[in-house]
């Protein structure tokens, strides 16, 4: 893990070095401060996943509220898109997925240089290049993100780089600094339509208990590190069925791992996979609380206003955070390795995770929702 981290390393040094001595940026001035009537389309790109959309939604509402008279587009990610339906604060969604071929790339950049763009904002922090490409070929006139791996070759201002302990929803916002954007984040969102709403609520009724509260479990996650153990909550949802209903949610590459919490559960229990998540998100809102790791899901709870309970291990609980009110975290600080950021356990033994036990879970949740 380490040679690969040193070499990832080598390679980002290497190709920043090699983009800031050829700048492609095509010669445009830089442009700190956009007067507002100067900007009537805008770009906003976000080609990563569930939780990085969700937590940009408060940076979409402080752009639109700078810029009111300008159109607002999002470029997102097939899967992810649907995030950002009924948003007030975006005008037109572009899709654009990572297995587009060669010829759809090319016809939907196409389209949105055809828009003549006068801004484009990548609010990446990574070494990902797409985001920022699709920037430069986006043709906008200001192009504004981060300055990592050589990527600030293709902006025409970059903003500077956060510190450890921001946000993630304070770093996207940040990103937004060299227009003269600065202040409080809003918090994020997601609007359902009650339609969706009434319509989930129903489907809950016609299987759950009439008046006993309803709490979502989602095991699912980016990286094994990062998901608390299937028997883990087998455990818990077993021993929750006691004083609540249960829903098991899960995304199609969820679906063997909810099986096994699934098939561990004396007597079953209610179970939705869906790729849809504008269903999930209603089904959600049905809920009293969710109990899952750190993930796409736990911020889509925060944006609905629903209570949550979540594991971290690896992950910096200052950069990803739940947002908003109710929402407990639990994490073992004493382990030396927590923190680590890694996609595997170098020790083999994901003890951040195996060692938050069932029934301390249990001790929180009879704290914090009603029977």
């Amino acid at each position: 893990m380490k040679a690969r981290q040193h070499i990832k390393n080598l390679y980002l040094q290497s190709r920043g070095v090699v983009l800031r001595a050829r700048p492609i940026t095509g010669g445009a001035d830089p442009a700190p401060l956009v007067p507002i009537e100067a900007v009537r389309r805008i770009l906003f790109i976000r080609l990563d996943r569930v939780g990085d959309v969700v937590l940009s939604t408060p940076a979409i509402e402080v752009l639109k509220k700078r810029f009111p008279l300008a159109e607002l587009t999002v470029l997102a990610r097939p899967q992810t898109v649907a995030l950002l339906e009924n948003n007030p604060d975006v005008d037109r969604c572009v899709v654009l997925g990572p297995g587009a071929s060669p010829a759809e790339r090319v016809r939907i950049l196409g389209g949105l240089r055809r828009r003549r763009f006068d801004l484009a904002v990548d609010p990446c922090l990574d070494w990902e290049l797409a985001p920022a490409l699709v920037a430069w070929a986006s043709g906008a006139r200001v192009r504004v993100g981060y300055p990592c791996g050589g990527r600030e070759a293709f902006f025409t201002a970059t903003a500077e780089l956060p510190e450890g302990s921001t946000h993630m929803v304070d770093v996207i916002l940040g990103a937004l600094k060299p227009l003269g954007i600065d202040g409080l984040a809003p918090q994020p969102r997601v609007y359902l339509s009650q339609d969706e709403r009434d319509r989930a609520s129903g489907w809950i009724a016609e299987r759950c208990s009439i008046g006993k509260p309803l709490v979502g479990i989602h095991p699912g996650a980016h990286y094994e590190t990062q998901r608390w153990p299937a028997e883990h909550y087998a455990t818990l949802a077993g021993r929750l069925r006691a004083r609540f209903d249960v829903i098991l949610f899960g995304g199609p590459t969820d679906a063997g791992l909810v099986e096994r919490i699934r098939s561990g559960i004396p007597g079953g229990v209610l179970t939705v996979i869906t790729p849809d998540l504008r269903r999930f998100a209603a089904l959600l809102s049905c809920c009293c609380m969710l109990v899952c790791n750190n993930s796409g899901p736990l911020h889509v709870a925060c944006a609905l206003g629903i209570p949550t309970l979540s594991f971290m291990g690896p992950t910096d609980p200052c950069r990803w955070y739940p947002l908003g009110n109710g929402h407990t975290v639990l994490r073992l600080d004493d382990l030396p390795c927590i923190g680590c950021n890694d996609g595997t356990c170098r020790r083999g033994t994901h003890d951040c995770m195996r060692g938050i036990q069932p029934e301390r879970v249990m001790d929180v949740l009879a704290g914090s929702v009603p029977a």
